[in-house]
Parts: structure tokens; sequence; C-alpha cells
């Protein structure tokens, strides 16, 4: 089960231009577009007639609508037959439309009823659009697992000493405790202080001195349903924060299937800022995702072997408790929902209904 009245990341917002882009978000095939006022909108990817991808079509017209390329039949960006060339439109002839929000440089979708979408509970992550590109890198990451493994694997960064290790991790994590702070019923936060210790290779080799004692800060913010806020750095022990490194990165997981995530991440540092030490770093962050990270998310989806999580009774850990939490707030809310829909619907049955005009019974 998905969470439906939540917004989740589309992709990031410059991928939508002159061409249709198709999408399966939450298990429902989409097609993005942009209308005649440069907006993004978001459609069912599947045309009434004969059930074509309107993706497999074209954008036409001033005014920037859909055209099914099968036979022709044009969507404005409501879902709106605007134009059948064989005759008159349909009276049945519109596609379900989805809620969409371009901000930040990032594309969301609301994945229920359009007219519940409150863009106050998008997450702002507005550093990221502002940081100049030399200190930038993203990209996107398909992986073939259940989109809560993606979010254990951030919530849980003892993984790094060992997935990681050499690079990203050096024991530090493990040996701290993490502190969990429940935020609100969609979000929570994960942090863990290390002090005294060498930081790790990547942030010790752009610190003033080398192989010194540290101060380590390593923080996630969690935005339900699938958003992380990954802050790291280190500064030589005693010295403020902002004489040394940190790097802040988006990890954001959307739902495909119930076995595929949309993974976009998205990162930004103040330090090493040029385009010679972008690419390097690029490559280094590109490595540890897709031949450290990826494998080892899809090896669990397939241990798994198709069941629930919680039915096969994970061992839990001290390091678990962010994750732990997550998976439970999830829940509520997945719960809350259906109870909502459920009460909704025998509210709908004990109404009376009204004929439509011209309707006989």
């Amino acid at each position: 089960m998905y969470l439906k009245n939540m917004w989740y990341v589309a992709g990031f917002a410059d991928e939508i231009g002159d061409h249709p882009i198709a999408r399966t978000l939450l298990e429902q095939p989409l097609v993005f577009f942009r209308d005649r006022g440069g907006q993004i909108a978001a459609l069912a990817d599947r045309c009434p007639h004969r059930f074509a991808p309107l993706s497999k079509g074209a954008i036409v017209g001033p005014g920037k609508v859909i055209q099914c390329g099968y036979h022709g039949l044009q969507f404005d960006a409501r879902g709106r037959c605007v134009h059948n060339p064989h005759g008159p439109i349909p009276q049945a002839a519109r596609v379900p439309r989805y809620e969409v929000c371009e901000r930040r440089g990032l594309l969301w979708l609301w994945g229920g009823d359009p007219e519940q979408a409150d863009t106050t509970l998008i997450p702002d992550y507005g550093d990221f659009a502002e940081a100049p590109p030399d200190a930038t890198l993203r990209g996107y990451l398909p992986t073939q697992c259940h989109y809560q493994l993606v979010v254990d694997n951030i919530l849980d960064l003892t993984h790094a000493d060992y997935l990681h290790a050499g690079g990203l991790g050096n024991g530090s994590l493990t040996r701290a405790r993490a502190a969990v702070t429940d935020l609100s019923p969609r979000s929570l936060h994960v942090s863990w202080k290390v002090a005294g210790e060498p930081t790790i290779a990547a942030f010790d080799v752009h610190l003033r001195e080398q192989g010194r004692a540290t101060e380590q800060w390593t923080e996630v913010t969690w935005t339900a349903a699938g958003n992380m806020h990954l802050r790291t750095g280190a500064t030589l022990l005693g010295e403020e924060r902002s004489q040394g490194v940190e790097a802040m990165t988006l990890h954001l997981a959307t739902p495909e299937t119930a076995t595929s995530t949309h993974y976009w991440y998205w990162s930004i540092r103040n330090f090493a800022i040029s385009p010679d030490a972008n690419s390097q770093i690029h490559k280094f962050i590109e490595f540890a995702f897709v031949q450290q990270d990826k494998p080892m998310l899809e090896a669990q989806q397939r241990a798994m072997q198709g069941r629930e999580f919680w039915s096969l009774r994970p061992i839990l850990m001290a390091s678990d408790a962010g994750a732990v939490s997550v998976r439970r707030k999830l829940d509520q809310l997945v719960q809350a929902e259906l109870e909502m829909h459920r009460h909704q619907s025998n509210e709908k049955i004990r109404q009376p209904q009204q004929p439509e005009p011209g309707e006989i019974r």
C-alpha cells in the first residue's frame, strides 16, 4: 500500500521540455508535458479511445496540447479532449489528471485526489537549487527494490562502515549512537556525532591538516514518504563547523512498483569547488551508489522473495531506531488514510443519489 495524499518527487523539473515524458509512479503510468504557459502537466498515460499511451504522441499547436499518436485526439493539461479530427468530441473523452508542482528545481506529484493537494507539505530544499554548479552533482538511479529499502539504507548509515569502507566509512558511525528526534507524524531526524577521531578519507583530504582528530556530524531528516536530506561533515577538533568541510545530499525515493524505485540524488558541498574536482567527486559518489548501494538493495529485495518486510521478522538492533520509527510512521499514515477512505465511502453510500439532469429513474 502506498500513501496517496502525499507529494512524491517525479524528477528534476528541467527534464520536462518539448516532448512528452512517460514515467510510472505508484504503479500508475503517467505522461508529463508543459502547457502553453510553461506549466508542467501530468495525465494518465492512456488515451480513452483505444488505450494507446499518450506518451507515444506529441505536443502540438499553440496551445501545447498532447496529441495521441494513434488517432490524433488532443487533450489539454486538465485531461479534457479539445480536438477530435474524426468528428464531434465524445462526452467521455477525458483523461485523469494528477496535481504537480515545480519547486526549486524538483518536480513533485501529489499521489491522491488533486483537490486535496497541499503544497505546504512539500519540503524546502532551496539550498540545492542555489548552490554553485561546480559544487553540485545530481543523478538518477533506478533501483529494483521496494522504496522503503532505500529509506532504510539512508536512515541507518552505519552500513557505510562496511559497504563503503575506506572511502565513506571508517568505523566511526558504528561506534557512535544514533539520536532519533520525532519532528512530526510525517518527519523524523537522526544524527550521529563523533569526536576525537580522524574523519573518513573523503573528507580528510580536504581538511586544513590531514590525519588529525576531528569532530564529525552526520544528520538525516526524513520527510514522508521517501525524501531524505543528509548533512555530513567534519572539522578539526575544537574548531567551528564553518572551518571544516560539509556536504549535503538529497536522497529522493519514489515508488515505481512494489519492487522498483525511482531514486534521485542531488548533492552540494562547501569544498573542492571547481569543474575538475566536481568531475572527480561525481565519479567517486557514482561508484558508491551504482557499484555498492544499488547491488546490495536489489539483492535484499531478491532475498525477501516477495515477502512483506515485517512478516520476515527482522532482527532489530539499536542502529535500526530511525528506520523502524519511519516504517511505523508510514504504516500509521497509510492506515489512517484507508480509514478515511472507508468513512467517505460509507457516507457516500448512505447519501441518497440524485439523478443527473435528464436521467430517467
